[in-house]
């Protein structure tokens, strides 16, 4: 009964290694590197690639909801773009 309690212990302590060994190495990867397999539109929000496309109006304004800036609010002709916290609003054309 201690072998398997030993060998038991020892294979959690690995899977605990490999997951903090894991994690940490996918940290430490900067999307500054110069790689082909690093996106042009890593450093682009979602909303800010949507609101940047001229022929499509999302008819979209900045709301407020718990303290969190979203584009919830339905407003005619505006585009409506989040990053990093703030709130951009365009005209549609």
């Amino acid at each position: 009964m201690t072998r398997f309690k030993l060998v038991l212990g020892l294979a959690a302590m690995i899977i605990a290694l490999s997951l903090v060994g894991g994690t940490a190495g996918h940290q430490a990867i900067s999307t500054s590197v110069h790689s082909p397999y690093v996106s042009a539109l890593s450093n682009v929000a979602v909303a800010t690639a949507e609101a940047a496309n001229p022929h499509r109006c999302q008819n979209r304004s900045c709301g407020n909801l718990q303290g969190i800036t979203t584009c919830t609010e339905e407003a005619l002709g505006t585009n409506c773009a989040v990053s990093n916290g703030v709130c951009t609003l365009t005209a549609c054309r």
